[in-house]
């Protein structure tokens, strides 16, 4: 059995929390996101100064007030993870990673919640010769078409495909590890032959930087169509 909370200095760096102030804090369910990339929505909650402990954090969750790209939340031990989009109160906010390595909660508009971006993390052949899409956040998805590639991000609106953005020369990223998190990039060069075929060439500014391909999150086609704070 997993233990129901985790001590603060032991939390992952990724966590904007106080750690001296508090022994405790809420330990996240097992999920799709790893740890350092997700917290707890009871903690999430807190940090937003939406509620004041786990017992009126339990009270907003029960009234199915809480949303986490687009369903309702049913424990405060759920994970809300990069780039997931959690609602609540008529807010809304994107979970993205700034220049400090901290997750932060950037708050968005309406419209732009709407806007659920997935990256492609593999692909599966099932019966019927479908094509089984596996994203980072766990969700999988059935279409008709391979069109797409690992690495490429598919914008998702009511569980179906309305774009995406290919991972490929021009295409802009949103770096999400290493010293230059939160910051963003331009794809240069894309390498398909070992012993640089996990790794990308982007520039930032005018300086141009090799990284593997898992640090980057592509977030549009020539400009990105997501609000980033890059503080």
């Amino acid at each position: 059995m997993s233990k129901r909370h985790l001590k603060s200095i032991a939390a992952p760096k990724s966590w904007p929390i106080k750690r001296k102030e508090q022994v405790f804090v809420i330990r996240p369910n097992p999920g799709a996101h790893k740890i350092e990339n997700a917290m707890p929505i009871g903690l999430v909650l807190k940090l937003l100064s939406q509620v004041k402990n786990s017992k009126e954090a339990k009270q907003v969750i029960n009234e199915r007030k809480v949303l986490v790209n687009k369903k309702p939340v049913k424990d405060i031990k759920s994970q809300a993870g990069l780039f997931d989009i959690i609602e609540f109160a008529d807010k809304h906010y994107r979970i993205i990673l700034n220049k400090k390595g901290l997750l932060s909660f950037n708050e968005i508009g309406k419209q732009e919640s709407n806007i659920l971006l997935y990256k492609l993390a593999g692909k599966t052949r099932i019966k019927n010769n479908k094509i089984q899409l596996n994203f980072h956040n766990g969700v999988n998805l059935l279409v008709e078409k391979d069109n797409y590639q690992t690495n490429d991000v598919l914008i998702i609106e009511d569980k179906k495909v309305k774009d995406k953005i290919t991972f490929e020369k021009g295409s802009i990223a949103y770096i999400i590890k290493g010293k230059n998190v939160g910051k963003i990039a331009r794809i240069e060069e894309i390498y398909n032959t070992p012993p640089f075929n996990k790794q990308v060439t982007v520039s930032i500014a005018d300086k141009k930087i090799n990284l593997p391909k898992d640090y980057i999150f592509l977030v549009g086609k020539t400009k990105p169509i997501i609000e980033l704070s890059e503080k």
